[in-house]
């Protein structure tokens, strides 16, 4: 199955439930997103594409806090 093409403004599924905005496309199978963690602080990390999902790129903690305008889009939501 081909996944759509995905650009900055889109926004994804990461693992099974966790929606974020594309903030930046690395590659084809990379993006750099931004989610709600625990539904209140807005992260930003990577994400990568395995078996045609989304899934974070890094097991553990790695993201960075978002502010001012990202944080106001994440928190917004789609």
């Amino acid at each position: 199955m081909k996944t759509a093409k995905v650009e900055v403004g889109h926004w994804i599924i990461v693992g099974e439930s966790t929606n974020a905005y594309v903030f930046n496309v690395v590659s084809e199978n990379e993006l750099e997103v931004g989610y709600l963690q625990n539904n209140v602080k807005a992260i930003k990390e990577s994400v990568v594409l395995e078996n045609d999902k989304w899934k974070f790129k890094y097991s553990g903690p790695c993201g960075s806090y978002l502010r001012g305008n990202e944080e106001a889009i994440v928190k917004r939501g789609k």
